[in-house]
């Protein structure tokens, strides 16, 4: 895998919020669809039965699902978990909150499929978990993924949990 490594200063694009039925997203982005089917096999800790349905839309607005149009169609290309829950617990006639993006370019939309994935779960994992959770991604995307996550490249750098500017 290949990462396509921009700065923030390089990124052009803009978002917006829009509500969306739940079947008015066509699926996971083409080009995303490698880095999801290769976490499929994950188990998470939760089922989607452990979620209420106002528990779920509350959640999908903290977490929302990100999208982008093209072809006329929405595909998602982060948030994949909230997407997935939504699919499995939702009416397909929900509605729910995206944020849209412009802008992104196609060969982002990997790099961006893998720092939801590989960071999501890492930014809120909670005690002894955490370390299993990294080593889970490093083993499924290899060490590129550290290039994202640079202050977890040393296991025993978790400890120091410090503001830095880099």
């Amino acid at each position: 895998m290949v990462m396509v490594l921009m700065t923030s200063k390089e990124i052009k694009e803009s978002r917006s919020i829009i509500n969306v039925r739940l079947d008015d997203i066509k699926g996971v982005h083409p080009t995303a669809q490698t880095s999801v089917s290769a976490t499929a096999d994950f188990i998470y800790a939760s089922a989607p039965n452990d979620y209420s349905e106002l528990a779920l839309h509350y959640l999908l607005n903290i977490h929302p699902i990100h999208v982008i149009k093209q072809d006329a169609e929405l595909h998602v290309i982060a948030g994949f978990r909230s997407y997935e829950l939504a699919c499995l617990r939702l009416s397909e006639d929900a509605e729910i909150t995206c944020i849209l993006h412009v802008g992104i370019k196609s060969e982002e939309i990997p790099d961006i499929a893998v720092i939801d994935i590989a960071g999501s779960p890492i930014m809120h994992s909670l005690g002894p978990k955490f370390v299993q959770q990294l080593q889970n991604m490093v083993q499924t995307f290899g060490q590129q993924v550290l290039v994202n996550f640079p202050r977890l490249k040393s296991i025993r750098r978790i400890r120091g949990q410090t503001k830095s500017s880099s």
